[in-house]
């Protein structure tokens, strides 16, 4: 049938229903593969597909978001599920994770990764199989997550053991951005637990609190799938960008930090690793560009048939752009290179089976697919046409997956006579009619030989009109405000039916964000009018909308499904600082000001300062932000354009802190006449124990000069300096001019630690002196420390030669790119400072070190490179 044909078939009809069916189910996916490999569906059925695992006697376990977990067996779905957890299945939540025990085939212990129903936390439990059935009580709660946000994205969930027997576990950031550098979290981590919960031997942060014990590597975002390859036990995880970058990191080493949200792909930050391969995201669905990394896995099956040139590759997968990619790592360099295109949409879990074939999920067609390869030449079918029951008016399509040397020709036949034009490896009768009744098979050839496929019927029922949806609320082009409660109602009816009851319907929402989707707010199934509510949190980006459907199913079966589209209400986010130029962060992610960014109304978004930054020469720390509130804050984007300016404070030579302005800022002060209230702060320090407290901000540690103006000359003038309670000195005079002074012609020097610190000054004479300003500056001796260290870079030994000002109570220690302490003289009398330290580095790893050397509450530090 042509499509001019079909038209003027479908000519006077309500509505394009046919027609769109007719342009679904005719499609044909333009699949494309390496001669000799083909696409073969597994199982069908399984609604929203999470993740999947093989037992050793090959049932593939297979869970679903909604908390089923089903068991495909010999080829075939099981109809009852292996269990059904009550789970919360919103946005990424539900049944997320799965992995069986090394030890399955004896103990039958697997493990599941799932939302808790009250949506409180995400949950790691052991369970018990008895067959194809769990055993009922068998849940054993292994580890509970940390509390979730209102956000439902970004849980991670992925599962894998290593050969160390320990259980490896992948944590998103639950969209708060911040989560992935803070240690005190499980969010945004990769984590190594014993199967009990406990913390095993042998991980990176054995200190600190639970969390920071349990963690593995960090600074990711959302790590939705990893691989641990057979053998070697190299792992790699794949997170899942932001904006720019696809990763790909090596986490085979515990104590990694990945960057995240300080970094996306390759950075020049050495306190962050880069990924061992990265892909762009620009939603075009070109090969080897696309919006999700949702599949990884190293290709090191037992046995298998595919060729050799695939053995030790690493498989991975776009949940967007419908291709299947592989890193080759044999000529020294990672080289990405093509496998498959063409293949269905929303694809994930991608794995290795027993059998020695790839596998993945498609929740589009929600069912399991593999990856077979054959060698034969003559035409194979390996996957049949299946028999069709269907109304008349209702379409009907039949399709074969077929192997052997190209090209292939079809030809399809009813009841053994060839159908004219049916000559596609998909043959569609776009509207049945009784007549078309039959049995249908196709015929296909190449050079080398043909053979039939098995032939199916197609049986056509009572012609029944199928049911008319219609959604009254909300009204088209609707518009959304992050935390709105959308009101939703419809009707429908059929011409056999009248009018359907509510137990006809079936709400859904989608969360459209770019050229994907994720499960949106859920809705109960059997009411024609309720609502859901729109998160506040989750997504950032401006690009999204929500689309709520309906389906209404009529008695024999036939449904309609219509579906209304709400967009975003969006306003601009301006971010500034004074002075111009400066960085500060959004979503913890760091930008340059002016920054600006469109941002969906009444969604929450995170600002913070970035300290230390150095502009044409000076060194800045953060001041506050001009609208007022703390340094990192949560704001609900506005309903009209907003600028947020920080305002940072040059400290790069001296900070002056004027006396008002640090009370303001909260300083401590002590007065104890009687007449204090009310005075200017020239009275604050007028009798002797009266004190003032500063806050003082230092970039770097080490000693600093203080020196302080004050306005009158009255009384003894003697003052007590304390700085971070210790006190510095018990009586310095002052000079009589009324100036600057530096205690009387005397300097000052004070150790002063990285960060906050507490100046205190305290009248010690009769009466005190009536001071206007602080000023701390960098002393002579501390600008001038330096460390000479050669060889670097460095092979075998790196020799240190110290200042002359630093004695035998510094400690000296070298730390890793990723902070971790590598050697140090502390506690070590072996090691005793002396001006001359040689440090043996020639079993350590090549890349960029950090030499500190800290002396009382005073620290510098150099890069040191290490070579092999």
């Amino acid at each position: 049938m042509t499509f001019s044909t079909l038209l003027s078939t479908l000519k006077g009809k309500k509505n394009l229903f046919y027609l769109i069916l007719f342009l679904i189910s005719s499609q044909t996916l333009a699949q494309n593969l390496p001669t000799g490999f083909s696409r073969v569906q597994v199982a069908a059925g399984i609604s929203k597909p999470t993740t999947m695992t093989f037992a050793p006697d090959g049932r593939i376990f297979v869970a679903q978001q909604n908390g089923n977990l089903r068991i495909i067996k010999n080829g075939k779905l099981l109809t009852t599920p292996f269990m059904q957890l009550p789970v919360t299945p919103e946005g990424e939540r539900g049944l997320i994770g799965l992995v069986l025990d090394p030890n399955f085939a004896s103990n039958n212990f697997l493990y599941v990764y799932y939302t808790l129903p009250d949506a409180s936390h995400n949950r790691i439990s052991r369970f018990t199989a008895n067959g194809d059935q769990v055993v009922p009580g068998s849940e054993v709660v292994v580890l509970d997550l940390d509390p979730l946000s209102s956000a439902t994205n970004h849980n991670g969930g992925a599962m894998h053991f290593r050969n160390d027997g320990k259980l490896y576990v992948a944590v998103g950031d639950n969209a708060n951005s911040a989560n992935s550098q803070n240690k005190d979290t499980y969010h945004g981590k990769l984590l190594r637990i014993n199967t009990n919960g406990s913390v095993p031997s042998g991980n990176p942060f054995p200190t600190g609190s639970a969390q920071q014990k349990r963690i593995w590597a960090l600074g990711l975002r959302n790590p939705f799938t990893f691989s641990v390859q057979p053998g070697t036990g190299k792992m790699f995880v794949n997170d899942v960008g932001q904006i720019t970058w696809e990763e790909i990191n090596n986490a085979t080493t515990g104590g990694k930090n990945f960057g995240w949200p300080i970094t996306e792909g390759v950075s020049t930050n050495p306190n962050y690793v880069n990924p061992v391969y990265t892909y762009s995201r620009n939603f075009s669905a070109e090969d080897g560009t696309g919006c999700a990394i949702t599949g990884g896995v190293f290709f090191n099956p037992t046995t298998t048939n595919y060729p050799a040139a695939y053995w030790g590759k690493y498989f991975f997968q776009d949940y967007c752009s419908k291709w299947i990619n592989f890193l080759d790592f044999s000529g020294g360099t990672v080289k990405r290179k093509p496998f498959a295109t063409g293949l269905g949409a929303s694809a994930l879990g991608l794995t290795v089976g027993n059998d020695g074939n790839l596998y993945y999920l498609e929740r589009t067609t929600s069912a399991v697919f593999k990856i077979i390869y054959t060698t034969n030449t003559a035409p194979e079918i390996v996957q049949q046409p299946k028999s069709i029951s269907v109304p008349a008016g209702q379409p009907a399509t039949y399709s074969v997956t077929v192997t052997g040397q190209t090209p292939l020709t079809f030809q399809w036949q009813k009841n053994n006579a060839n159908i004219s034009g049916a000559t596609a490896a998909t043959y569609t009768i776009a509207s049945t009619k009784p007549t078309d009744a039959g049995n249908y098979r196709v015929l296909v050839k190449n050079a080398v030989g043909s053979v039939t496929s098995s032939s199916v019927a197609l049986t056509v029922t009572a012609f029944n009109s199928p049911p008319i949806a219609i959604i009254n609320t909300p009204a088209a082009n609707s518009l959304y405000r992050g935390g709105q409660t959308i009101l939703f109602s419809g009707e429908a009816t059929d011409k056999e039916d009248g009018t359907l009851p509510a137990s006809a319907f079936t709400w859904s929402v989608d969360f459209h964000h770019d050229t994907h989707t994720h499960d949106g707010p859920p809705i109960a199934a059997g009411v024609k009018s309720g609502s859901f509510t729109i998160p506040t949190s989750g997504e950032v980006s401006a690009n999204v909308w929500y689309e709520l459907s309906v389906t209404v199913k009529d008695s024999k079966g036939l449904t309609h499904t219509v579906s209304r589209d709400i967009h975003p209400y969006t306003s601009t986010i301006t971010l500034a600082t004074q002075p111009a130029g400066l960085k500060v962060t959004m979503d913890g992610q760091p930008f340059t000001a002016p920054h600006t960014e469109t941002s969906v109304e009444g969604i929450a978004r995170s600002l913070g300062p970035v300290d230390n930054q150095t502009l044409n020469g000076k060194t800045y720390v953060f001041e506050k932000w001009q609208h007022g509130g703390a340094a990192n804050q949560t704001i609900a984007t506005p309903q009209n354009n907003a600028t947020y300016t920080a305002v940072y404070r040059d400290i790069s030579t001296t900070y002056k802190l004027e006396a008002e302005e640090a009370l303001l800022k909260g300083a401590q002060v002590s007065a104890k006449n009687a007449g204090f209230s009310g005075k200017g702060f020239a009275d604050f320090i007028n009798e002797s124990d009266d004190y003032v407290e500063f806050t003082v901000y230092v970039p770097t540690a080490g000693s600093y000069n203080l020196k302080v103006q004050y306005a009158l000359n009255q009384g003894t003038r003697n003052l007590r300096l304390q700085v971070n309670e210790k006190v510095i000195s018990a009586d310095l005079a002052f000079t009589a001019t009324g100036q600057w002074t530096n205690w009387a012609g005397k300097s000052v020097n004070a150790p002063l630690t990285a960060g906050t610190n507490k100046v205190r000054l305290t009248a010690t004479g009769t009466s005190g002196p009536n001071l206007d300003y602080l000023e701390v500056t960098p002393s002579t001796s501390a600008s001038a420390i330096d460390l000479r260290i050669y060889p670097n870079p460095a092979r075998s030994y790196v020799t240190i030669d110290l200042p002359a000002a630093w004695d035998a109570s510094s400690v000296l220690t070298l730390y890793n790119n990723q902070g971790q302490p590598v050697y140090t003289t502390a506690g070590d009398h072996k090691n005793q400072i002396t001006k001359t330290v040689k440090i043996p580095v020639e079993n350590l790893p090549r890349g960029l070190y950090i030499l500190k050397m800290q002396q009382g509450l005073a620290e510098i530090s150099e890069q040191v490179i290490l070579e092999k």
